[in-house]
C-alpha cells in the first residue's frame, strides 16, 4: 500500500525511505511513498515519488535567485546521484564556481554533497529521477565526476525521460508497486549514462524497445499491468 501525504519540501532537502523514515519530518513512509511539494515560491510545486530508495520528482520551480541542491548525503547509504530534464524554461547552475546555462530540452547529472546551487529567472519545470551511487555502481556504473550535463541528442531520445514521464501520468490515478518499477528505472539511468557514453541511445540495459512509435504508450500498458498485478497479489 502507498502512503500518501502532503509535505513541503526545499530542493536541498534529502528523503531517505529506505529507514522508513523523512529526514524532515521523522515520520514513517512506506517503501513505495508519495510526497506532495506545494509552496509556490522557493520550495516549488511538485511530487516526489519513492520506489525502495530511488525517486522520481515531478516539479515546477518559481523563480528564486540561487538556493543550494543535494547538499545532503546520507551518513549510511552514502552518495545519491539525480538524473534532472528540464522541460520548461531556463535555469543558470554554479557547480565548484563554475557557472552554466541550461534550456528546456536538457539534462545534466549531480552527485549529492557537493557545492551546487541553481538560479531560475523564469518558471521552470523539471523531472529528476535520482538514486544511490552504490545502486547504479552495481547496474554497472562508474560515475566518477560530480556534476556534468548529458549531450543534446541523448537528453532529447532518451527512454528514462519517456518512461518517467508516463510513471508520473499513470501514478497520479494508481499505485504502481516498488518493484519492478525499481530496477526498470535504475536500468534506464544506467542506460542512459551508457547512451551519452556512445551518443546512442541502443544500450538501455532493461530490455525494453525503445525505438518505434508508440513507446510512451507502451510504457503505459506496461505500468498499468504492474499495477493490475499488484492489485492481484
Amino acid at each position: 500500500m502507498t502512503m500518501a501525504r502532503s509535505l513541503r519540501i526545499p530542493l536541498s532537502s534529502k528523503v531517505d525511505d529506505e529507514h522508513g523514515r523523512d529526514t524532515h519530518a521523522g515520520q514513517p513512509l512506506a517503501p513505495d511513498v508519495r510526497l506532495t511539494i506545494d509552496d509556490h515560491q522557493r520550495f516549488g510545486d511538485g511530487t516526489l515519488w519513492s520506489f525502495a530508495g530511488v525517486e522520481v520528482v515531478d516539479i515546477v520551480q518559481s523563480p528564486t535567485p540561487p538556493i543550494p541542491i543535494f547538499r545532503h548525503v546520507s551518513p549510511v547509504h552514502g552518495d545519491r546521484i539525480a538524473v534532472v530534464f528540464l522541460l520548461e524554461g531556463e535555469v543558470q547552475v554554479t557547480h565548484d564556481g563554475a557557472q552554466f546555462r541550461f534550456l528546456s530540452g536538457s539534462a545534466a547529472y549531480i552527485v549529492t554533497g557537493t557545492a551546487t546551487s541553481v538560479e531560475a529567472s523564469e518558471t521552470c519545470r523539471a523531472v529528476m529521477v535520482s538514486l544511490r551511487r552504490s545502486r547504479l555502481a552495481a547496474a554497472g556504473i562508474d560515475v566518477r565526476q560530480t556534476f556534468g550535463a548529458f549531450a543534446a541528442s541523448t537528453a532529447r531520445t532518451s527512454p528514462l525521460l519517456t518512461f518517467a514521464l508516463a510513471l508520473i501520468e499513470v501514478s497520479r490515478d494508481h499505485t504502481l508497486p516498488t518493484e519492478p518499477t525499481a530496477t526498470v528505472l535504475t536500468d534506464l539511468v544506467a542506460g542512459l549514462f551508457r547512451a551519452d557514453d556512445a551518443y546512442s541511445t541502443r544500450s538501455l540495459g532493461s530490455g525494453l524497445d525503445v525505438e518505434f512509435e508508440g513507446y510512451r504508450e507502451t510504457v503505459r500498458t506496461f505500468l498499468l499491468t504492474q499495477v493490475e498485478e499488484g492489485s492481484a497479489g
